[in-house]
């Protein structure tokens, strides 16, 4: 019988490859640390270091005078606790704190009849409205509320703190909304979003028809509107009743170029916007 072809096996040209014995290696294991000496075992607790002798910390001290004496520097914080069980107005202690020994020294004489219980009360509400402004509690009242208040007395302390803010708009609003009256003088006017002619269409319309700084009554409820609504943190132009006054600032041909210049580039980029309407020719 012919015997049957036996296909070849095709071999490696490179011969037969070596095999690599894999060594074994031993499986991680959760070593036990060693224990360490507790070295605050023994030790005392520690304690607030004493300060100088007649020297005292945190909050403000204040006085309270009674017709037999007076309790010297009595320390009273704010911020620290809003007791929501007991929730009143700012202005009638809430969010304040009394020391402690303070407070019982108060109660030694009220027990022994030396301090008249309403008169205590009436010396502490005190001193809380006598730190009102210096503990800026009125950062922590309701901004409406806060603003109602303000519109009733005619002043709060925030008005107190921006009114220097206030003055400053004012001044520069004048001064723009007469530039603005006189074209010829000042043919060029610039915006937030750019370039224009201070006759251009959109001047005029983003431009109050009649300025005026106001004074008295309106003075007052503009200072509140501004106080009360202006952004610290931004340009402070947005804020309620802000179209009320002039933006656009008016500028010669020169001043104009010289604006141009400040505002392009070292390779001619340009960083402003030229009105497409009025084209101003610079």
């Amino acid at each position: 019988m012919p015997k049957k072809k036996q296909k070849k096996r095709a071999r490696h040209r490179g011969g037969t490859q070596p095999v690599t014995r894999r060594e074994l290696v031993p499986q991680p294991r959760i070593s036990t640390p060693a224990e360490t000496p507790d070295t605050y075992e023994g030790l005392e607790p520690w304690g607030p270091e004493p300060g100088p002798v007649g020297y005292s910390t945190g909050g403000e001290a204040v006085d309270i005078n009674f017709a037999t004496g007076t309790l010297p520097a009595v320390r009273l914080g704010f911020g620290e606790l809003f007791a929501q069980e007991r929730r009143r107005a700012i202005r009638e202690g809430w969010g304040f704190t009394v020391e402690l020994p303070a407070v019982l020294e108060l109660l030694e004489q009220i027990d022994e009849g030396r301090v008249n219980a309403l008169d205590a009360r009436n010396y502490l509400a005190q001193s809380v409205d006598l730190l009102y402004d210096a503990f800026r509690c009125f950062e922590a009242e309701d901004p409406d509320e806060l603003r109602a208040t303000c519109r009733e007395a005619g002043r709060c302390p925030l008005c107190d703190e921006r009114r220097p803010w206030f003055e400053g708009l004012l001044d520069g609003s004048d001064a723009r909304w007469q530039r603005l009256q006189q074209p010829e003088e000042y043919p060029f006017a610039a915006g937030q979003h750019g370039l224009h002619e201070t006759t251009c269409s959109v001047v005029r319309r983003e431009t109050p028809s009649n300025y005026a700084r106001p004074i008295g009554d309106a003075y007052v409820a503009a200072l509140n509107a501004f106080c009360h609504t202006v952004d610290p943190h931004s340009s402070r132009e947005d804020f309620e009743g802000s179209r009320d006054y002039p933006r656009f600032q008016a500028m010669t041909a020169q001043e104009a170029r010289q604006w141009v210049t400040e505002r392009t580039g070292p390779k001619g980029g340009r960083n402003y916007k030229r009105c497409q309407r009025c084209a101003p020719p610079l």
